[in-house]
């Protein structure tokens, strides 16, 4: 039987590459397959775990430039039952997109909170200026991002000096 593995967000996130990574170590060391089941909270993915609902979590507890993730670490303190097994380090890269020719026609960057603090030095170095919009929802980001690639009228409303880092 299948082991269930818990992890923040959709296919296609760095929690899912996390996950792969883990599920593929366990194949390794125990010959046991795994279940990858998103939840859409870290807090979610932890009781789940908990519970009984999911046999592991992966879920993050640091990153190295904006130090600990606090919503796990507060929700490990409560759901004490919880044990950690292994630390996993995930390298991550993040890219900006745009329809702008260049840099210095940009004036707004949509982007995750978290992206936005790990390119905090680049992007004060680089894009002073620029009027940053944190989106929580990267659905949501991912949406505004679409349009302005597809759609030609968002090139005459002002998207086409707007970009977005994404990770």
């Amino acid at each position: 039987m299948a082991r269930s593995i818990a992890y923040l967000g959709s296919p296609g996130t760095y929690a899912e590459a996390a996950a792969l990574t883990w599920s593929k170590w366990l194949l390794e060391a125990t010959k046991e397959e795994s279940l990858l089941c998103p939840y859409p909270s870290i807090t979610q993915t932890l009781r789940a775990t908990a519970s009984g609902e999911t046999d592991f979590v992966v879920a993050p507890v640091e990153n190295s430039i904006e130090g600990g993730v606090t919503v796990t670490l507060d929700t490990l303190w409560q759901l004490d039952t919880l044990r950690i097994q292994k630390a996993l380090v995930l390298p991550i890269s993040h890219a900006l997109m745009s329809h702008s020719p260049n840099l210095e026609q940009i004036q707004t960057i949509y982007s995750h909170p978290q992206a936005l603090a790990q390119c905090q030095g680049w992007l004060e170095k680089n894009c002073p200026l620029y009027s940053l919009f944190p989106q929580t929802l990267q659905q949501k980001l991912c949406n505004i991002l679409s349009k302005a690639l597809r759609l030609e009228q968002f090139r005459l409303s002002g998207l086409p000096s707007s970009i977005a880092c994404l990770s």
